[in-house]
């Protein structure tokens, strides 16, 4: 008996190389980094259907990689999460993209994507996955595809009464329109003033930048992140509050820890938890996966979780 889907995440898989530095190379300079090595780090797709995996969830994965060892490896990952990759496609045209993560003393990351087999998925691709998987409840995707296959695919999951999260990274290559089909926008401070077209020099309180994203793209809740300093919360109501950020012992590496945020929303919101319970428990979700090496090693079962959340209370 095929087992029900609870969540599909629509977004790339890739696979990460680590260097750390302790600056950012300057144009025309050949820096040395150190301990430059492949990690377990899946790019967005496969880093939320891992940690909702590990959570208990049962997670479709939709996307499309090369057919060489990176995509093997990705295929590899989720199915040892329990997650399904029936609509992991396959194409032989561009190989499985890969990413360097640049970390900083620390912790601080910096990104780096390159081509992706991703740019291959199709719009008949992403329909037929999400209609053989319309028992779905909650819909998470994100800009490491082209972005109108994303938007495509959170409008027609939201048609068949999914609910919808969208992360809008890496940002739009195009100005976006109303989000009015996004329950949920999820996003660092970075790519909120990014959005709001802000210049570098502008500020502007996190809590104004979540109105003012609200109101452009017309979405009922605006979830915005703020590593270290928590996160601030505007939901359908235009309730507004601040959720703080444990501060554990020690941090290694923060790749990664949006994408455990966003999972453990995803995975409390589905178990039934009210919007305030569900990002406070993904805050110190997050919390946990900076104190790992490695991106997926670092998205934890759900016992591992509720320790570090008893620890840090």
């Amino acid at each position: 008996m095929e087992r029900k889907t609870d969540v599909i995440v629509l977004n790339s898989h890739g696979v990460g190389q680590y260097a750390y530095t302790d600056r950012m190379p300057r144009w025309g300079e050949t820096m040395r980094v150190t301990r430059w090595h492949i990690d377990q780090d899946g790019g967005k797709g496969t880093n939320i259907s891992v940690a909702l995996g590990r959570l208990g969830l049962n997670v479709s994965y939709v996307g499309k990689v090369g057919n060489d060892p990176w995509g093997d490896l990705g295929e590899k990952w989720m199915q040892d999460a329990g997650v399904d990759t029936t609509f992991l496609y396959r194409t032989d045209e561009v190989a499985t993209g890969t990413a360097l993560i640049l970390l900083g003393p620390n912790g601080e990351n910096a990104i780096i994507d390159g081509d992706s087999s991703a740019e291959k998925l199709t719009e008949e691709e992403v329909r037929n996955a999400i209609a053989a998987r319309s028992e779905a409840r909650m819909f998470v995707t994100g800009f490491e595809i082209p972005e109108h296959l994303s938007l495509y695919g959170a409008r027609y999951a939201k048609e068949l009464g999914m609910t919808t999260f969208l992360n809008p990274s890496p940002l739009p290559e195009q100005p976006m329109e109303r989000l009015n089909f996004v329950d949920y926008l999820v996003l660092n401070e970075v790519e909120a003033r990014a959005l709001l077209e802000l210049q570098r020099e502008a500020a502007m309180d996190p809590a104004d930048m979540t109105r003012r994203l609200k109101q452009r793209y017309d979405c009922p809740r605006v979830i915005l992140t703020l590593g270290a300093r928590g996160s601030v919360i505007l939901d359908s109501k235009d309730d507004l509050w601040n959720v703080p950020a444990p501060r554990p012992d020690q941090i290694v590496n923060t790749a990664g820890a949006g994408d455990g945020y966003l999972s453990a929303l995803v995975y409390k919101l589905f178990k039934g938890d009210s919007l305030r319970d569900a990002t406070a428990w993904a805050s110190s979700y997050a919390a946990l996966t900076v104190t790992i090496h490695g991106t997926i090693p670092a998205y934890r079962p759900l016992e591992e979780v509720e320790e570090f959340i008893h620890k840090y209370k």
